[in-house]
């Protein structure tokens, strides 16, 4: 783009001001997308970076997407959102059944606070959007900014983990943090329980790291098993992933020692209980405290207390001692959770054979 003097210093400024946005629109991580349809061979963990764009985790196409869903205008508001029978109206808005789809996640746009779902019709992936007022419409991407990262160390398409396709456990979690993307899963090398980070906008590098974990009520180490959910929190003034895992032991691992390469040892600081699969994680503030809730399949809602992480000991040995304290809730039936706002977490609660999207009042959690 050539610059020349123009006749009028009105055409200056204009002028001038053009440059300006476009240098900033090129500049942006948007400009870095192409428009297209993605090709997602399934939709699971979802998780929003910024400038509108939320990561998709495709599972079972070994990949994580970038996609942006809406230019969205900042909502200051902390109302809530309540939908019944979520599952129902989504399958009457893609004409099926509500037992022939599958919430798979939930994240929420951090401006608009629009609630999104990755859900699968059948086998089908379909991307949902429940707006603030109730409204739930189906987000197209048949023409939209995306790019793709591919994961390189998926396990095989034939390779299974206790019966099941290992490549349904390629990412079972995910996080946008300081421009990397953070992804959980397991992968094709020996130590197979694995964290990804892999830099924002895609480019070709992956760094990856081994897990592995104490596994209090099975007795033993573990490296298969992967990541079930996590989330990033600080403790002690150092960034942590907090990482909870099926049957329910739960982990930190200091950031800074999740490098490329690298095999680490995370510290089990809880065990939440055997015969169960914990099913999400949030952070959230409240009374000035940050805490943790735990989604699980067996268990009740659980909170924890970040503060107590710090001084939380390394459990070593088969037994019942829980390590940090951790209080069961009274929502029951809570599957999946998001921080929506400063007074609401949003949960997809189950109710008989029903889901419904509520809003939890941080204050009575």
């Amino acid at each position: 783009m050539s610059l020349r003097k123009v006749a009028t210093g009105i055409g200056a400024v204009l002028g001038a001001m053009a440059i300006i946005a476009w240098s900033r629109v090129d500049s942006s991580l948007v400009s870095t997308l192409e428009y297209g349809a993605p090709e997602m061979a399934s939709v699971g963990a979802l998780a929003f970076g910024p400038e509108n764009i939320l990561f998709i985790g495709d599972t079972h196409g070994a990949a994580v997407f970038a996609v942006e869903v809406e230019r969205g205008q900042a909502d200051h508001g902390n109302s809530p959102v309540n939908v019944d029978g979520i599952d129902q109206r989504i399958a009457q808005m893609l004409g099926t059944r509500a037992s022939e789809i599958t919430i798979h996640d939930m994240a929420v746009h951090p401006g608009s606070q629009n609630v999104y779902l990755s859900v699968s019709r059948g086998d089908q992936p379909v991307l949902i959007r429940v707006t603030k007022s109730g409204q739930i419409e189906e987000v197209s991407l048949e023409n939209v900014r995306f790019s793709r990262a591919e994961i390189k160390n998926a396990p095989a398409a034939d390779a299974r983990v206790s019966r099941r396709p290992a490549r349904t456990f390629t990412v079972t979690d995910l996080a946008y943090l300081d421009g990397e993307v953070y992804v959980a899963g397991l992968s094709n090398e020996e130590f197979a329980s694995n964290f990804r980070r892999i830099e924002f906008p895609f480019g070709h590098e992956m760094k990856t790291t081994s897990l592995e974990i104490y596994h209090v009520s099975h007795g033993q180490d573990e490296t298969h098993a992967p990541v079930q959910t996590f989330a990033p929190v600080e403790i002690d003034g150092k960034l942590n992933i907090v990482a909870a895992y099926t049957c329910t032991p739960l982990v930190s691992f200091e950031i800074d020692n999740l490098t490329d390469g690298e095999h680490v040892v995370g510290t089990t600081i809880a065990e939440l209980g055997a015969g169960n699969r914990p099913l999400d994680i949030v952070p959230y503030w409240r009374n000035g405290k940050q805490q943790i809730l735990i989604a699980n399949s067996r268990h009740p809602l659980m909170r924890m207390d970040v503060g107590d992480f710090a001084d939380a000991k390394r459990l070593v040995n088969p037994s019942r001692e829980p390590g940090v304290p951790f209080e069961a809730l009274s929502p029951v039936g809570v599957v999946q959770l998001a921080d929506l706002n400063d007074d609401y977490v949003v949960a997809i609660q189950r109710d008989g054979d029903s889901f419904h999207l509520r809003s939890l009042d941080k204050g009575s959690l």
